[in-house]
């Protein structure tokens, strides 16, 4: 159980007064220009609209493509390094994201995110292995708090905004990237981009990163050759028609490879009574698992973007059309032991997605311009996912022995079916899909109440209806012996004994998400802010269900109120950004992961989550007249997240590992986890950068930069079994690049995690125990960029 920190107080009012001291005290001194990277005006769309990042009152970071290239940035997952507050994890391999202690522990595709990802204005659904190489992009926007009146539905955290490079409208221009690296990393890049006629532009980018394996699979000792390897592969082709002066027609076809194959090697570190025969194994990259995990998934996305400027008003439409498939055989060893006890596969995971928005926005010409901007629109979503046909493989004796726990009608027909079964594997299969059908409105107004007032207010209303489809458990009879990989992969059933069919009504649900923001400038270079605003994730239906009908999982829903503050000083010298907030969350999604829970993955509700913190960070050029190169950059998050209403807990005790709570075989009840900590949310982390940029007269110039990340402790699960708890844990890197501009070279060499630290990417608790897959160790190599 969690124990209150009284430190609170004491850590928000450090940040205030720091921040405070600051806003009052700095001088202005001349604007001095200097190349470095890192000094980057930003103009961002966080409200639907082009805006100065100091002037939106949103707590934000805004990083241009030349921050994120100089911070080594690659994939969205890079960005926790230098965001306080974010925290990028995995499951099974799907990425779960926290940010400020909001998140969600659901990570199949039957409930999405709660940091909802755009690309172009464009929602990207939730994906098995989603990744999101950054590729050449103009900026990334993570907006932190609840973003639900323009972001709309599972936005509760926050979202991560991706906007792409714009295509040119004279001339072209390009670059490629080839990097290589220890583990025989290989890295490509190549962006190329013109204007066809004086009214057609088109860009296209490829991206492709492989490596050799990171960890070693081994039965009892053995070493196992896989000859699978992770991967991410991915080309995204953009045009741009402009007809007249007012508007523009942009086409966008995007397609991604990812295979995850080293990433979802996991050693049991804590087996439970199950694992019988199985030694613990120590964290490391060598692990005793049976079957090579695997997943691969393919992605497309198409979409069409129309604006229309209509002079008193701005006209913008955005459709998307989007699909995820699994192909070859997705894998996971459920026990993560070397015996071969269960593990789960499935050939087809779709996931698929089709929405458009209609936008009306102000402009410079619409009526009270001078005091009034807005934004109103419609959109519509269609979608859903799940599983076509997913298998668990169970030893015959694990079968036997879960079979005999089971009561009621579907204990007493397995035990018929696999009564005969002595020396086989028995094959469980399932499936189920959910639908989605979304329509909402919204609106959002700022109003210059005074030159240095503003008021902004705005509310969002969904009508939602999911239902849930070929939903059933089956068993392979055994009879026919260990099935064909043809009969699993196909959609042949014939040798399938029905246990179970679900059917379940659809549900309706309405949400409103207001927000309101008021904003003082004392200066031309400080904001001062304060905003309340509101998100939702949906209800839905558990969607692997073996052993009981599917469970309804309510909607939660999140209230932030915040306080901050952004200022730019000594002439841009210094920007020095912070907020204090308290946030609440009904509702909360927990999840179980467990044979014996009826499902397999189930999520529940706890009743309420608090989270309060304070963040800060800045951007520093310490000597703009002796040093205009020298940046120095970071950041600081404390956050006190916790369950302030969970009665009803389930997990796995301590001592014994057998299941308790609703649902589970075992009879054990339900335990009280109020007081516990949030999940995958460390109280406190940090950030520092220093980076110097050194003129080399004709020569070019080098680029030279260090970092430094801190992560507190922090739980895995809403249980806080200490046997699924990251240790606190700090990361090191370094960078060199020397430009050469006059022939568009960038050369650069680097090394992340210097230290070579040990830290999880994940760690699973399950029936079996505590699975445990650790994060990349020291990764070191070069790279050469050629700019046309």
């Amino acid at each position: 159980m969690r124990v209150a920190h009284s430190n609170f107080s004491k850590n928000v009012s450090c940040v205030l007064t720091i921040g405070v001291s600051s806003l009052l005290s700095f001088p202005s001194f001349a604007e001095t220009n200097t190349r470095n990277r890192m000094l980057e005006e930003v103009v961002v769309t966080a409200q639907k609209r082009e805006e100065n990042s100091q002037e939106v009152p949103i707590t934000m970071a805004a990083l241009g493509g030349e921050k994120l290239e100089a911070f080594g940035i690659e994939a969205t997952a890079d960005l926790e390094k230098i965001v306080p507050g974010l925290t990028f994890t995995q499951q099974y391999g799907y990425t779960v994201i926290y940010l400020r202690g909001v998140g969600s522990e659901s990570f199949l595709p039957n409930s999405e995110p709660s940091i909802a990802s755009y690309v172009d204005g464009i929602n990207i659904a939730s994906a098995h292995g989603k990744s999101d190489a950054v590729g050449p992009v103009e900026r990334i926007e993570v907006l932190k708090g609840p973003q639900g009146t323009l972001y709309g539905r599972s936005a509760t955290g926050g979202a991560i905004n991706i906007i792409s490079k714009p295509v040119p409208t004279e001339g072209y221009e390009g670059f490629l990237t080839y990097g290589a690296g220890n583990y025989d990393d290989r890295h490509i890049q190549g962006y190329f981009a013109a204007a066809l006629t004086d009214r057609t532009g088109m860009s296209f980018s490829y991206y492709k990163d492989q490596r050799d394996n990171l960890n070693v699979r081994t039965i009892r000792g053995e070493v196992q050759h896989d000859d699978k390897q992770d991967f991410s592969e991915s080309f995204r082709l953009k045009v741009t028609q402009t007809i007249g002066d007012n508007i523009s027609i942009t086409g966008i076809a995007q397609k991604t490879d990812v295979q995850l194959a080293d990433a979802d090697k996991k050693a049991n570190i804590h087996p439970s009574g199950l694992s019988i025969g199985a030694d613990p194994q120590e964290p490391g990259r060598i692990v005793e698992n049976d079957k090579q995990g695997l997943m691969r998934t393919d992605a497309e996305l198409y979409g069409l973007i129309f604006e229309w400027d209509l002079d008193a008003v701005a006209f913008k439409f955005v459709y998307s059309d989007q699909e995820s498939l699994t192909f070859d055989r997705t894998t996971t060893d459920y026990d993560g032991t070397s015996l071969n006890k269960v593990s789960f596969f499935t050939y087809d995971e779709p996931v698929f997605q089709e929405t458009y928005e209609f936008q009306l926005s102000s402009t410079d010409n619409s009526w009270m311009s001078d005091k009034l901007t807005w934004v109103a629109g419609y959109y519509h979503l269609e979608g859903g996912g799940g599983f076509e046909r997913i298998f668990f493989e169970l030893s015959p004796e694990l079968a036997t022995g879960l079979v005999t726990g089971l009561a009621g009608s579907i204990g007493d027909l397995l035990t018929g079916i696999l009564s005969p079964v002595t020396s086989t594997p028995v094959f469980l299969e399932a499936g189920g899909k959910i639908t989605i059908d979304s329509d909402s409105v919204f609106a959002e107004a700022t109003y210059s109440i005074t030159p240095d007032l503003n008021l902004t207010l705005g509310a969002r209303y969904q009508e939602e209806t999911r239902g849930l489809i070929n939903s059933y458990f089956d068993v392979i009879n055994p009879l026919f012996g260990t099935p064909s990989e043809e009969y699993l992969s196909g959609s042949d059933q014939s040798n399938n004994i029905r246990v179970a069919t679900y059917e379940n009504p659809d549900l309706e649900d309405t949400s409103v998400a207001p927000r309101l923001a008021i904003q003082w400038f004392p200066s031309e270079s400080v904001q001062i802010y304060s905003s309340i605003a509101k998100g939702f994730k949906s209800q839905t239906y558990n969607v692997l269900n073996f052993f009981s009908a599917p469970d309804e999982v309510d909607k939660s829903e999140t209230t932030s109120v915040e306080l901050g503050f952004k200022s730019d000083l000594l002439d841009s010298a210094l920007r020095l950004n912070g907020a204090v907030f308290n946030t609440v969350t009904k509702n909360p999604i927990s999840a179980f992961v467990g044979l014996t829970s009826g499902g397999v993955v189930n999520y529940f509700n706890a009743k309420e989550s608090t989270t309060k913190g304070a963040e800060i960070d800045f951007l520093f050029q310490p000597m703009p007249s002796m040093n205009p190169g020298l940046v120095l950059s970071g950041g600081a998050s404390y956050i006190e997240a916790e369950f302030t209403d969970f009665e009803d807990g389930r997990g796995y005790d301590e001592e014994t590992g057998l299941a308790y709570g609703p649902g589970a075989i075992t009879l054990l009840g339900a335990r009280d986890f109020t007081g516990n900590d949030v999940p995958r949310t460390p109280k406190f982390s940090s950030n520092i950068a220093l980076n110097q940029a050194i003129e080399l007269g004709d020569f070019g110039y080098l680029e030279l930069a260090v970092d430094y990340a801190f992560k507190d402790s922090f739980f895995y699960t809403a249980s806080n079994t200490p046997h699924a708890k990251q240790p606190q844990y700090e990361l090191f890197g370094a960078r060199i690049s020397w430009m050469y501009d006059p022939k568009g070279i960038t050369l650069t060499a680097y090394v992340n995690n210097i230290k070579d630290e040990d830290y999880f990417v994940q760690m699973a608790e399950n029936d079996f125990g505590v699975s445990a897959a650790l994060a990349p160790p020291r990764l070191y190599g070069a790279k050469i960029k050629v700019e046309f």
